[in-house]
């Protein structure tokens, strides 16, 4: 592993790790959809797997403009979530607690995604590489939009569901 000694080698590290987390990701969201019960969580889910299969190529493009190779991190985050995906559908006995516990699990990715593209986009405008700084910024609003329609749609429709259930 290269030693991170500048800001910009951070950066890039960061963006390494985030292009691997997006690739797995996106595999981990097509693959789990179609085990979700609500229709509306099961299209973002789909929505969600092409959008982060899009995210892991414009930071592919934004490292090649860097001049950097493209050497993947490996984000043990990214699977550790994976793997929370799987166990918390084995657990699951009810697919509207299985769909409240999938919105945990894909939020806590969200949250992570925030503050890595967040970082990495604060540190591009330090360094004064604008089109990076735009291009993550853009990134992390779609996850943070993407955070709040989850909320949403937990406390409106997909939490609801799932208390009733444990009441039967």
């Amino acid at each position: 592993m290269k030693e991170v000694a500048t800001l910009k080698d951070l950066m890039i590290y960061q963006l390494q790790s985030l292009q691997e987390a997006e690739d797995v990701w996106s595999q981990a969201l097509k693959e789990n959809a179609s085990s979700i019960a609500n229709a509306d969580l099961r299209k973002f889910f789909e929505k969600g797997s092409t959008a982060a299969g899009q995210h892991a190529e414009k930071i592919t493009k934004v490292l090649k403009d860097l001049g950097t190779n493209i050497l993947t991190r490996r984000n043990i985050v990214a699977y550790d979530l994976v793997r929370e995906i799987k166990e918390v559908q084995e657990h699951s006995m009810d697919p509207e607690v299985l769909d409240a516990g999938l919105i945990v699990t894909h939020q806590c990715m969200a949250h992570y995604m925030i503050a890595k593209y967040g970082s990495a986009a604060s540190y591009a405008r330090m360094l004064e590489e604008e089109n990076v700084a735009t291009v993550l910024h853009k990134i992390l609003e779609e996850e943070k939009n993407e955070d709040a329609y989850l909320s949403q749609l937990a406390e409106t429709t997909i939490n609801v569901k799932a208390k009733s259930a444990l009441i039967h």
